[in-house]
């Protein structure tokens, strides 16, 4: 399937700021209060999740599609670059990134799209996302090359 064919199959949209697509499917209820989120998300080569960071926690499933590298920069100054894929070939499948940490994802191909669902608690606000810009570089010079293929400026 061709990843036009797939965003509007699955009915995403483009997300402003961070990039990629996604679609919220499910939102956990406690009578009218919303306790949690899942999204579909998906990244292409043109649209990838640039690096920003959220205050909670926030789970990743890979669903389907190429492999990708994930991002994640510590409040420490520290970092991990992983490699998102199927566990059937020894890929990270679920990725855990927690809240207060920045995170980027991309395709390790030059081509395709990957497919995963993303889930929160508390649900994603707006008001708590903050996007990183190149003056992260000074907090994190040991992976300077990484840092700036997530940036979306």
């Amino acid at each position: 399937m061709t990843e036009k064919a797939l965003i509007e199959s699955l009915g995403l949209e483009k997300l402003e700021g961070e990039g990629g697509y996604y679609r919220r499917i499910h939102s956990f209820k406690d009578h009218d209060r919303v306790l949690g989120s899942v999204i579909y998300y998906l990244i292409t080569n043109e649209s990838f999740s640039s690096l920003h960071k959220l205050s909670c926690d926030e789970v990743w499933y890979y669903l389907e599609g190429e492999e990708a590298e994930q991002l994640v920069l510590y409040p420490d100054g520290s970092h991990t670059l992983e490699i998102l894929g199927k566990a059937s070939e020894q890929k990270k499948a679920v990725s855990i990134v927690r809240g207060g940490c920045y995170q980027g994802t991309r395709l390790t191909s030059v081509s395709g799209w990957a497919l995963y669902a993303t889930s929160m608690s508390p649900p994603f606000e707006a008001c708590e996302y903050q996007q990183a810009d190149a003056s992260l570089l000074d907090q994190y010079p040991d992976c300077k090359g990484d840092l700036l293929r997530f940036i979306n400026e």
